[in-house]
């Protein structure tokens, strides 16, 4: 087969390809769930949103996972309160309660599409773990996890383009 005649065919199926896959990538990120997480609905978790009889504390210095109860508990009371679901008053809630704003990375509040995003992510980096949260717009539900930094650096928490945190 002479040189080219296969690479016509290639790139025929190049731009349809190449199509499909920005379609799938742009649909994926409208539901973006913690890998391994099931979205809860608010009546199912009702129990998230009542007050803790004592009240977490943010620990200087401490690791992700001695701060995940403190990082839920800041959640929570977004999650309760009526700011809107989007980044900025997330990022700026868990800054208020004393986590490094330098250290943290959130989703966008509006799809490429420009639909309202479904739910809010918000990292913190601390150390080569991640604390993660993701608020749901519809209902304010909320989900809290630790994972382990990505990238060989382990400097990410969220994969894909984040929004700036600029203000």
């Amino acid at each position: 087969m002479p040189h080219g005649t296969l690479a016509r065919p290639l790139r025929a199926l190049a731009a349809p390809a190449a199509g499909a896959l920005v379609a799938l990538l742009a649909l994926s990120g409208c539901q973006a769930v913690l890998p391994g997480t099931e979205v809860p609905n608010r009546a199912a978790t009702e129990e998230n949103f009542r007050e803790p009889e004592v009240r977490p504390e943010l620990v200087p210095g401490g690791s992700a996972e001695q701060n995940l109860p403190f990082f839920s508990e800041v959640l929570r009371e977004f999650a309760v309160g009526t700011a809107p679901v989007e980044g900025r008053p997330i990022v700026d809630a868990v800054a208020a309660s004393g986590f490094d704003r330098g250290a943290m990375q959130v989703s966008f509040d509006r799809s490429k599409t420009d639909l309202v995003a479904d739910s809010i992510l918000v990292s913190v980096l601390i150390g080569a773990d991640c604390l993660i949260g993701q608020v749901q717009t519809a209902d304010r539900t909320f989900v809290t996890t630790v994972q382990p930094a990505l990238t060989e650096s382990r400097n990410v928490c969220l994969i894909g383009n984040t929004r700036p945190i600029d203000w």
